[in-house]
């Protein structure tokens, strides 16, 4: 079996090769130094984190990347010679001898390490170190891990560690390092079989054998005496050009006057053009733009793939992860370094490239599609975006790949009708991208003209959210017909909120109903300005009402209030009811009601409709609301509560009111019963009380939140007469109110709410009172209780 790219564990290195010896070019074991506190912590942490997990966790293996270096030897009597990898490989040899101490595992720890006395892990660097590490191997601590304080230090007072190793950086490394291991895993169990297991590897990395690789290790030699290791960009780069040498047979690129074949041409532009682009865009203060270039690589793979294979949603997972990367081994066993891989990055970044080194940007602005936001983003975090992101993505690669820089204008409508189509298109698992994609291969056929292609087709594709393509079927057919609509639905449509789903203003403006009975081309030019006049009307309207983060609130919350008073336009939010809220990832958000999806949202759009019909734009819009709140006639009494309360909504912090199997309306704090929460006619009541809407001399009022599901919320009345207070609570039903209190003492005061009708109930006087009766019963009441002061018959 070729060892090319193996993802192996260390155990597995060693039953290949034989044994791991450090070569004599390599530097000392720096990871151990007292000044690497930082990258040995970080080490150790993602080490621990692995080995801590359990088996099948989908985040295992962790992967340490590539291994590199020469084999030697034959016949089974391998050697291999690290030139990548000796500090990773130092500190995975220190981790398996400290585990096995923990776990008292010595005997399979002498079977993976030792070979005839010596260890199977030595150095070449110094003889010193390579003598320490025979020792090491050999040595057992007389004590559990837990009853020694220093490891350095008594591996230090052992009879066999040399005074003059103290001299030896590499060994006094080792010693630092160990004693690190031992702060984190002294209590740690049953870890060092997780390192040696070979079916589920808890940590691995990409062993690189140069024998077979095809390149000289004098490169090697070179690059590591002067410091600079092969970085894991390029041995990617090195791998997927070797991998290239059979693609794209026959085909030649031009570059500088010259034709060269794939395998060439790539090779040259990731170390010219394509790398001056790269270069200004690294990350600030960095002298490798490696990260980007392997996250481009990664988006290139992912809009690459065909969305028929079946195999396409685990890529596109794989592709997007951002914990572990994919790494050259999952390029290559998944073969996303294919020739439409090739294709693809020789297009995009050929179109991206200028002489300058600068991003080539092809759209007129940022409207639709913001070119350097996004290529900042993907140079950054690769596929790890968003579904309404990837999308926009692949239909902005295809465009490229299918016609160049081409038409600006066609790329500007494309993007602008993808942008329209899947920003408004939810995305809630994998399989919802999957058909937005498709639905982006069958239009890119199209390109060239999209909106004939949306104007004229009876279903011009799937894929996408059902009302916003039969609302850019409407647009592409108006835009088409009468040049005044362009300017109008290009201001709609660029609103931060609405963003490209206009489709209520059009409906408002009555081109829905139009449409039904006949396309726009046939229409006179007095019906596209009368309509026009209509949509710029309501456009205001809604330009007042929205800004791009939602609802632009006039003060007392005159919007909700004014829809109240116009019928029930609340949103079902889970088991609660909504006000309608501006987050548009909200299942209850204005987004959702503008949409009319569904039939609660198309029924309060209507309302909305019919609220727009009573407003006129460039009118102060305050005193328009409190018109249409103070003009109703006959609500449903809660509506009615509701509509002339503004506390109401103040009190519902997050818009949710829920209606219980009686019929009872409660106020949600947040958005739970067992959180505090009011009850809707009390606390109207309360709030006319505690306002001096409703006069009362004697009786003071306090309001009672709840916070559970067995109490009731309720007003609380008292008074200088009273010993007791007074409390109301709703009734059984919306239109009575259950008042009640404990037998007073005073017999004066007991005789005044017999007097009232109250009744002796299970030990205390409590009546109900019709609703619109209570301001009238609190005032007598209250009189009663004034004129008859404590202690008077």
């Amino acid at each position: 079996m070729s060892s090319i790219g193996s993802q192996i564990n260390y155990k597995q290195l060693l039953d290949r090769h034989g044994t791991i010896r450090v070569p004599m070019i390599q530097r000392d074991y720096a990871q151990g130094r007292p000044s690497e506190t930082e990258v040995r912590d970080a080490f150790l942490d993602a080490l621990e984190r692995a080995l801590q997990k359990p088996t099948g966790d989908p985040a295992l293996p962790l992967n340490l990347d590539f291994v590199y270096g020469s084999v030697e030897g034959g016949d089974g009597q391998t050697r291999f010679t690290p030139l990548d990898g000796q500090q990773r490989l130092t500190t995975l040899y220190l981790l398996h001898w400290y585990l096995a101490w923990s776990d008292e595992a010595w005997t399979t720890f002498e079977r993976v390490f030792l070979c005839n006395g010596r260890s199977r892990f030595a150095y070449s660097t110094r003889p010193s170190s390579n003598e320490f590490f025979d020792a090491l191997t050999c040595y057992r601590p007389g004590y559990a891990p837990g009853d020694v304080s220093d490891l350095a230090k008594l591996i230090a007072d052992q009879p066999w560690y040399f005074r003059s190793w103290r001299l030896d950086p590499t060994i006094q490394s080792v010693l630092h390092m160990l004693n690190a291991i031992h702060q984190r895993f002294a209590l740690s169990e049953g870890l060092f079989m997780r390192l040696l297991d070979e079916k589920a590897p808890a940590i691995t990395f990409q062993l690189l054998d140069l024998r077979n690789f095809g390149l000289s290790d004098d490169l090697y030699i070179k690059m590591n005496a002067r410091g600079k290791p092969l970085t894991a960009f390029e041995m990617f780069k090195a791998r997927y050009e070797e991998e290239l040498a059979g693609q794209l047979e026959g085909e030649t690129f031009a570059l500088g006057g010259q034709q060269f074949n794939a395998a060439e041409y790539v090779s040259r532009r990731l170390d010219t053009n394509w790398a001056d682009l790269f270069w200004k865009h690294r990350k600030k203060g960095s002298e490798l733009y490696d990260d980007a270039f392997m996250n481009i690589f990664r988006i290139v793979a992912l809009v690459s793939r065909t969305p028929e294979s079946d195999q396409y949603l685990d890529d596109v997972g794989k592709l997007r992860k951002g914990i572990n990367p994919p790494s050259y081994h999952d390029f290559h066993t998944q073969c996303w370094l294919d020739e439409p891989f090739t294709r693809f990055l020789v297009g995009l970044l050929d179109t991206w490239c200028t002489p300058s080194g600068e991003l080539r940007q092809l759209l007129p602005d940022t409207r639709y599609f913001n070119e350097p936001a996004f290529f900042r983003k993907i140079t950054v975090d690769g596929a790890n975006c968003s579904y309404v992101e990837l999308v926009q993505l692949v239909a902005y690669t295809q465009f490229i790949l299918a016609h160049g820089s081409g038409s600006v204008d066609a790329f500007q409508e494309w993007m602008r009708i993808i942008r329209n189509l899947v920003v408004n298109t939810a995305y809630n698992r994998p399989d919802d991208f999957r058909r937005s994609v498709q639905g982006v291969m069958v239009m890119l056929e199209h390109t060239s003209d999209i909106l004939t292609h949306m104007a004229q087709s009876e279903r011009p594709v799937t894929g996408f959210n059902e009302l916003q393509l039969e609302e850019e079927k409407v647009k592409a057919q108006l835009i088409l017909a009468d040049d005044g609509w362009r300017p109008l639905l290009d201001r709609a449509e660029a609103h931060g909120y609405f963003r490209g789903q206009v489709g209520f203003l059009l409906e408002f403006a009555g081109v829905t109903a139009k449409c039904t009975d006949s396309a726009p081309e046939s229409w006179s030019s007095s019906d596209h300005a009368d309509y026009q006049d209509a949509f710029l009307r309501d456009l205001e309207l809604a330009e007042t009402m929205f800004s791009a983060q939602g609802l632009l609130d006039p003060g007392k919350y005159l919007w909700q209030r004014a829809l109240l008073t116009l019928g029930d336009y609340l949103l079902p939010s889970g088991r609660n009811r909504s006000f309608v809220v501006n987050a548009t990832t909200e299942e209850a958000s204005w987004k959702r009601l503008l949409s009319g999806a569904g039939a609660r949202a198309k029924r309060s759009r209507a309302l909305l409709k019919t609220l727009f019909s009573k407003l006129s734009p460039g009118v102060d819009l305050a005193d328009q609301l409190n018109s249409v709140i103070e003009g109703d006639k006959a609500l449903e009494v809660w509506r009615q509560e509701a509509a002339h309360c503004p506390a109401v909504l103040d009190y519902c912090e997050r818009k949710m009111i829920r209606i219980d199997e009686r019929g009872h309306i409660y106020l949600l704090k947040r958005s739970q019963m067992n959180g505090a929460h009011a009850e809707l006619f009390t606390f109207c009541l309360y709030k006319q009380l505690s306002a001096g809407g409703i006069k009362l001399s004697s009786l003071r009022a306090d309001y009672q939140s709840v916070n559970d599901t067995y109490s009731e919320p309720h007003i609380s009345l008292s008074s200088d007469q009273l010993n007791v207070l007074l409390t109301i609570e709703i009734g059984l039903g919306e239109n009575e109110y259950l008042v009640y209190l404990p037998i007073p003492d005073d017999v004066a005061l007991a005789g005044i709410f017999l007097k009232s009708q109250f009744e002796e109930v299970e030990g205390r006087y409590q009546r109900t009172v019709d609703r619109a009766l209570i301001v009238d019963f609190l005032q007598e009441l209250d009189t009663e209780i004034e004129a008859h002061p404590r202690g008077v018959a």
